[in-house]
């Protein structure tokens, strides 16, 4: 016994080094649940390969963006100057040590920002900032909130990161309230039972060094081999291991008082109770550890997690079966202090009214319990919730940011769902972009979607001059105006022709002609007239020098005046007909002259020329009008000859002196007029070309009018075939030239929806309602199999397509979960129900019991959906509450039946009913007393505010009750229906052997006979 001792004192010892060793080494297990905490989905869900994409577009930096909600702090509308101030804060963001800062889309930023993220109420703003993903989300969130205050505006900072952080602070502070409650509420119930505050002092102490010891090494674990953890793994740990290791020191307590009250010593009670509490100990734990172990084998990590309290529960038997027995051996019966220890172990009337009534009642019992179980079965209801911002109480910044946006936005802006294309090619040219926007309008007529934007559609909207109908207007608008403009060049066309032809161009050309031969005959006149001038000219010079000697030569000089008389008179006709001449040829350049000019060539020098002719016939006209009139005079002074020589001296005189005036002139007019007829001549030459010019001219405009004809025609047949495939279904689609996809314009909203090297492009979706309804999960599973379709054939036949968001995530846990939990609770229940053959020795016996606990979890699921419906005013149960309520019944509610079917085997009667009703009477106590301490425990998760822990909590107290009043009445009615049975086939082969000994009476009294 010595050595026994010494062997506990030595584990007390141990048990001590490994308190410290947990404690230095244990972790920070806030910041690593934080971390590590939250579920992961497989890489083969449809969300994890979106957000994969989304990784990839991000240069393989993992992003996480935070919707930050402005309201008026007065609920009235944001003025100006406060939106001014918002876009200031959002232009001034900083990167800090834990925050920085990739890109932020304001409400101001463009038209489409403007239409998302303004409320239609004017009250509230949004804006999207995507930081650089890190474990320190709850740092992020109190950086922009510091930074985005706007004085008189509630500024939040929300998103799916956010209300998993402020959920993991609930939780955390939730599972403070519990281990605080849990340990006083078990400290109360031990003193009624046991009637000590050692006892509960000890049992406290025990499961303390479990708890911690395992808590150490489950974090530790996580830590450095990524072992499963959730935020529910702590808490889950303290309720297991204070409920089940309080239930277990009671057993092992009322072992020991037991042993004690028959008068063994401490040493040899506390190794009685070793040998039997402790076995049974180690059956119910051996398999609530199988039932928790076997979660490892669940593909959901969030199940796994689970996989934790079976570390608790080998730690927490290695505590109890070593560090108990020092306690036990050195205290004795000072343990149960103020209390006396008596003989005799407490007794359970109710189990004893309820075993005894199915020992006589099996089938009525049964039936019983059938019918009341029937309804719950019936009216299952498999609608779980699965938003996670239900768990998070309204208090939390994060949770209010979330009602704002589903209350002044769609509910669907809370959470939008992202599609992600990745192709291996850029998706920058016209039949991607087109497959893009043909997509994104798809999406946009599926049932409950609000607005679907790309890059195409950057604000949920067509843009109109991207689609051919547009285009199409544009073309047809200008062929109308280009036909318009053919009308008027045919206009003009006509006009030029019809001028063309009144002009008379083969009148005007004869003109010529007779101009050209007019000027013939003048340069010919004028010849003449310069020869005749030249004459005159020697006649006056001979007159003069003749008049000088008059005198002596009257008679001479009286015959030369009648010879000059009569050469006055020839040319005073010559000049006549030289004036008429030259004002007809006066008359037909002026017209030649006009037409040249219509025709575009030069005629300032034949005008010139045309001037000086005139002036040189004028002075030629004055002269021979002065030579007319001197030899008028002349000849009217010849009969007073003698008395007027000195009038014909200065008559003569004046002749000679005009002489080389008329002389000049003559000469002038001579060589003018060969210049007109040169200049004359050759304009006759270049008309007569003209002439010939102007009749292709005229041949040309009528073909060009019949051309513009044709061009008019072919405007209107193309016009009004644009017009029809305007009209009909092409003009919706989408086009876009090579350079306005290249242009600057375009530019951000490919940035926008698109990565930088244009291989991923992204879509975003907002429902209409709550991304976490049934509705709308419903809604995208019919969304990515039409969007599947949609894209099978076209231009992105080849690219990798997945939705993202939470809606998507909603959609994979909601798969996986049913799945797993499916999968996962029929493997614990093939590994319970191994564990309770091994202990049972029996088949009928772990049917009974795992049936008894599949009743009881059925039975308390629709009870707990029933009482959270109408107290706690949720509809619907959370997810996970299912999965774990059932863990918990099935791993804990196990030990109450090995218990009362160990006690069944240890019972020394041969009879089987008596064994059970005894052992039913016997544990009953025990039984109730771990169920109330279990339930308590697990009550004190309703205090955390957590729906999941709160709804788990009733699950599992609703359970315990059920199984605490159905367990001894099927394995009484079984060990009642065994045992008609046995007597059964004990009647049927007790006649049998009687008929048969007849038998063979008969026959042997036959033979003597």
């Amino acid at each position: 016994m010595q050595k026994k001792l010494s062997r506990y004192i030595a584990a007390l010892i141990g048990w001590i080094i490994v308190v410290i060793v947990a404690l230095v080494a244990m972790p920070n297990v806030s910041q690593l649940v934080r971390n590590k905490g939250n579920f992961t989905l497989p890489s083969y869900a449809e969300s994890q390969k979106a957000s994969n994409i989304e990784k990839k577009a991000n240069g393989n930096k993992a992003v996480r963006t935070y919707t930050v909600v402005f309201k008026n702090d007065g609920g009235e509308k944001l003025s100006s100057s406060q939106a001014d101030e918002i876009n200031d804060k959002l232009d001034e963001l900083s990167n800090k040590r834990f925050l920085k800062v990739t890109n932020v889309m304001g409400p101001s930023d463009n038209a489409e920002t403007k239409k998302q993220l303004i409320a239609k109420d004017k009250t509230t703003q949004l804006a999207q900032v995507t930081v650089k993903k890190n474990n320190y989300v709850g740092q992020q969130v109190k950086e922009l909130q510091r930074q985005l205050h706007v004085s008189g505006i509630n500024t939040y900072v929300t998103g799916v990161d956010a209300l998993n952080d402020a959920f993991s602070t609930v939780t955390e502070k939730g599972i403070q309230k519990t281990e605080v409650i849990a340990v006083i509420f078990i400290f109360i119930v031990l003193i009624l039972v046991f009637r000590s505050p050692i006892v509960p002092l000890i049992s406290l102490l025990n499961v303390g060094v479990a708890f911690v010891t395992s808590l150490s090494i489950v974090m530790n674990l996580a830590q450095k081999v990524d072992f499963p953890i959730s935020n529910f793994t702590q808490v889950f740990l303290v309720v297991v291991l204070f409920g089940i290791g309080t239930d277990y020191n009671i057993l092992l307590y009322n072992y020991f008082k037991g042993a004690l009250a028959r008068g063994l010593s401490a040493k040899e009670a506390s190794h009685e109770a070793q040998i039997h509490g402790g076995r049974t100990i180690l059956y119910s734990g051996v398999s609530v550890f199988i039932g928790f172990s076997v979660l490892a084998l669940a593909k959901f990590s969030f199940y796994q997690s689970a996989v934790g309290v079976a570390i608790g529960i080998l730690v927490l038997l290695a505590v109890l079966l070593t560090l108990n027995m020092f306690f036990m051996q050195t205290l004795g019966k000072k343990m149960f202090w103020p209390s006396k220890v008596s003989a005799g172990g407490g007794k359970s009337r109710i189990w004893y009214g309820l075993s005894r009534s199915a020992l006589a009642y099996p089938v009525v019992i049964l039936g019983i319990i059938a019918v009341c179980a029937v309804p719950f079965f019936i009216n299952q209801d498999s609608t779980l919730n699965f938003n996670n911002a239900d768990e998070v109480p309204d208090s939390y910044q994060a949770k209010a940011g979330y009602q704002i946006i589903q209350k002044h936005f769609s509910k669907g802006m809370s959470a939008p769902a992202t599609v992600e294309i990745e192709d291996n090619s850029k998706m920058t040219t016209q039949a991607k972009l087109a497959a893009i926007d043909d997509l994104t309008t798809y999406l946009q007529k599926e049932p409950g979607v609000k607005t679907v934007t790309s890059a195409t559609e950057p604000g949920g909207n067509k843009i109109q001059s991207m689609y051919l109908k547009n285009q199409l207007t544009t073309i047809t608008n200008g062929l109308t105006t280009s036909t318009k403009g053919l009308e008027k060049i045919k206009a003009g066309l006509n006009s030029a022709s019809s001028q063309l032809q009144s002009a008379n161009i083969s009148g005007s050309t004869a003109q010529v002609q007779q101009l050209a031969n007019g000027t013939s005959e003048l340069q010919n006149g004028a010849q003449q007239l310069s020869s005749g001038i030249n004459q005159y000219t020697a006649g006056v010079n001979s007159v003069n020098s003749g008049v000088q000697s008059a005198n002596s030569q009257l008679p001479a000089l009286t015959s030369g005046v009648s010879t000059l008389n009569s050469s006055s008179a020839q040319l005073a006709t010559g000049m006549s007909q030289l004036q008429s001449q030259v004002s007809s040829l006066s008359g037909q350049a002026s017209q030649l002259l006009a037409l040249m000019q219509a025709s575009g060539q030069n005629t300032s020098v034949a005008s010139g020329e045309m001037s000086q002719l005139q002036s040189s016939i004028s002075q030629l006209s004055a002269g021979s009008t002065a030579l007319s009139s001197g030899i008028s005079q002349l000849s009217g002074s010849m009969p007073a000859l003698s008395s007027g020589m000195s009038t014909l001296a200065n008559g003569t005189s004046t002749l000679a002196a005009t002489s080389p005036s008329l002389t000049s002139g003559s000469q002038s007019v001579a060589s003018g007029a060969a210049t007109v007829n040169s200049g004359v001549q050759q304009m006759n030459t270049q008309l007569q070309q003209m002439a010939g010019k102007v009749t292709q001219l005229e041949s040309g405009l009528t073909s060009a009018n019949d051309g513009l004809n044709s061009l008019a025609q072919g405007n209107t047949t193309m016009k009004t075939y644009l017009n029809g495939l305007r009209k009909s279904y092409v003009g919706d689609t989408f086009y876009l030239p090579k350079d306005t996809i290249k242009s600057k314009a375009f530019k951000p909203a490919l940035d926008a929806y698109m990565n930088n090297n244009r291989k991923i492009a992204s879509l975003t979706i907002v429902f209409k309602g709550d991304p976490n309804s049934d509705t709308t999960s419903e809604q995208l599973k019919t969304i990515q199999t039409d969007m599947k379709a949609r894209l099978k054939h076209g231009a992105l036949k080849h690219a990798k397509v997945a939705v993202g968001g939470q809606t998507s995530q909603n959609n994979d846990l909601r798969t996986l979960a049913n799945g797993d939990f499916g999968r996962t609770a029929t493997i614990m229940t093939i590994g319970i129900g191994i564990a309770l053959i091994v202990v049972t020795e029996s088949i009928l016996q772990p049917m009974t019991i795992i049936g008894t606990l599949l009743l009881a979890y059925e039975v308390s699921l629709g009870i707990t959906r029933i009482f959270s419906k109408l107290v706690l005013h949720d509809n619907i149960l959370s997810w996970n509450t299912p999965f774990f309520t059932f863990i918990m019944l099935m791993a804990l509610g196990v030990d109450y039946s090995i218990f009362l079917m160990i006690r069944f085997k240890d019972e020394p009667m041969p009879d089987l009913k008596d064994r059970m009703l005894n052992a039913a009477t016997s544990i009953g106590t025990v039984v109730i007393s771990a169920a109330i301490i279990l339930s308590g425990t697990f009550a004190a998760l309703m205090p955390s505010g957590v729906t999941t822990l709160i709804q788990v909590s009733l699950g599992v107290i609703f359970g315990l009750i059920i199984l605490v009043i159905i367990l001894p009445l099927t394995m009484s009615s079984l060990i009642s229906l065994i045992t008609w049975h046995d007597k059964r086939l004990f009647r049927v082969k007790k006649s049998k052997e009687k008929k048969k000994n007849n038998d063979d009476a008969s026959d042997v009294a036959d033979s003597k006979a």
